[in-house]
């Protein structure tokens, strides 16, 4: 497997994630902030990495290799050590929205494009903004590609 295709993977997997954590209940974001108590945080890592890469009729052969691993939690924990900053960053950027009116999917989607482009600047722009059009078309609503192109577009300009 190339590192495209599992840096692919990992973004979707790091997507998922975030989704799970940002709408969930506070004490989420904080057991993955603190890693503590370290069993519950191994416990709900490993639990929700078998629920993602569990083989299915759509999936039979789900994987996700250590290396996808590593780079969808740095992805992730970026994100969560940085939420406040990333979504005045990305709040900037709505017209005449905020950023708790937008869908639950558009935001993880953001949140996750805008910590790539804004903070981890490894990956081009351009491949980080193509990624997550491509998360948003899989799961997002009819008009969240283009939303999302247009506002992760609109970052660090």
């Amino acid at each position: 497997m190339s590192n495209f295709s599992n840096k692919t993977i990992a973004r979707e997997f790091s997507f998922k994630l975030v989704y799970k954590v940002l709408n969930a209940e506070k004490e989420l974001l904080e057991l993955l902030l603190s890693k503590s108590p370290k069993d519950e945080y191994e416990r709900f890592i490993e639990e929700f990495t078998n629920s993602c890469v569990e083989p299915d009729v759509e999936h039979p052969n789900n994987q996700l290799p250590t290396n996808a691993k590593n780079f969808a939690m740095l992805l992730s924990n970026g994100v969560f050590e940085n939420k406040e900053a990333l979504e005045e960053k990305v709040g900037s950027k709505l017209h005449k929205r905020k950023i708790t009116q937008l869908e639950k999917i558009d935001y993880s989607l953001l949140m996750l494009g805008a910590f790539e482009i804004l903070l981890y600047k490894e990956t081009p722009k351009a491949v980080v903004i193509d990624e997550m059009v491509n998360l948003a078309k899989k799961y997002g609503t009819t008009d969240s590609y283009s939303f999302i192109n247009g506002t992760l577009d609109s970052l660090g300009k």
